[in-house]
């Protein structure tokens, strides 16, 4: 019946048999059932359900959501539905990259809370799969704000090692430590990357406080598993080698853009030399007639 454009459906029921009817109007249906109330002499008229359950039904089936709305809850890996939610909102809402930075809308927010609260999502793999995200495309060239990189990032961190203030015991997944040390290598060879190219990331200081917070985040990647901070001699050491690849960056493109600046200017020099030559055989020539 829904296949044929049905939408709102009632169930007539003599002796056992049952027999379903559908109409493409509520109104339609409600006049139905008084017809048919009518015509029976049923002492009991029948009511509506209250909620318009067809109409959701049918919204569904459109879109194709009938499967995951019938589904029952505990049959799903809401851990992986939930990554595949995260992502999604994150495409959408950085396809205005400079106004998001990777930050969530509070619309977004809204739905991703109470998607784990609902759905019992750990917030730990949450942020893991945040973290994952927003380093896919931050290694592409997008700009991403550091802050919310450090929040998700010190998050995950003092749960895996257990860093944080309160006694709460915490559970830790062997998948989401070994999901968190990938994420903390591919974190530490990226802000290496930004650090040495810091021209070119952080053109004059823009975004303002970016490399404050990039340098910030550094030292919190550099932390021991323990939690103690990394030494002011370690931090110095990662930074001075940062520098002396950058100048080594910068030294290689100004070489290659004089190479190509001197070059060019050979050519002209070549061009206008040439032209001088012929210019003086047309006037050697003019004076031979």
């Amino acid at each position: 019946l829904a296949a044929t454009g049905g939408k709102y459906f009632f169930n007539l029921v003599k002796e056992g048999d049952s027999v379903m009817f559908a109409t493409d109007d509520e109104n339609e249906r409600q006049l139905w059932i008084q017809a048919i109330y009518r015509a029976t002499g049923q002492t009991h008229k029948p009511v509506p359900p209250s909620k318009n359950i067809s109409g959701n039904v049918d919204r569904a089936r459109k879109h194709g959501l009938d499967e995951f709305v019938s589904v029952e809850p505990w049959k799903v890996n809401h851990a992986e539905l939930f990554a595949l939610l995260q992502s999604k909102s994150l495409d959408y809402r950085m396809k205005d990259s400079y106004v998001s930075l990777g930050w969530f809308s509070p619309s977004q927010m809204f739905i991703l809370d109470e998607y784990c609260a609902r759905y019992g999502v750990r917030g730990c793999h949450r942020h893991l799969c945040y973290l994952s995200d927003l380093l896919d495309r931050a290694e592409q060239g997008i700009i991403i704000d550091p802050a919310i990189v450090h929040y998700s990032y010190a998050f995950c961190c003092c749960h895996v090692f257990g860093n944080t203030q309160d006694t709460n015991i915490r559970t830790v997944l062997v998948d989401e430590r070994q999901m968190f040390m990938g994420i903390r290598q591919r974190l530490y060879a990226l802000l290496e990357k930004q650090i040495t190219e810091f021209r070119y990331y952080f053109p004059f200081g823009r975004p303002e406080g970016a490399l404050k917070l990039t340098l910030g985040l550094l030292e919190r990647v550099l932390m021991k598993d323990t939690g103690a901070p990394a030494s002011a001699e370690e931090v110095r050491e990662v930074i001075r080698r940062c520098l002396e690849q950058a100048a080594l960056v910068n030294y290689a493109r100004i070489s290659e853009y004089a190479a190509i600046e001197s070059k060019r200017r050979t050519l002209i020099c070549v061009s206008n030399l040439i032209s001088a030559v012929v210019l003086d055989i047309i006037i050697y020539f003019s004076f031979c007639h």
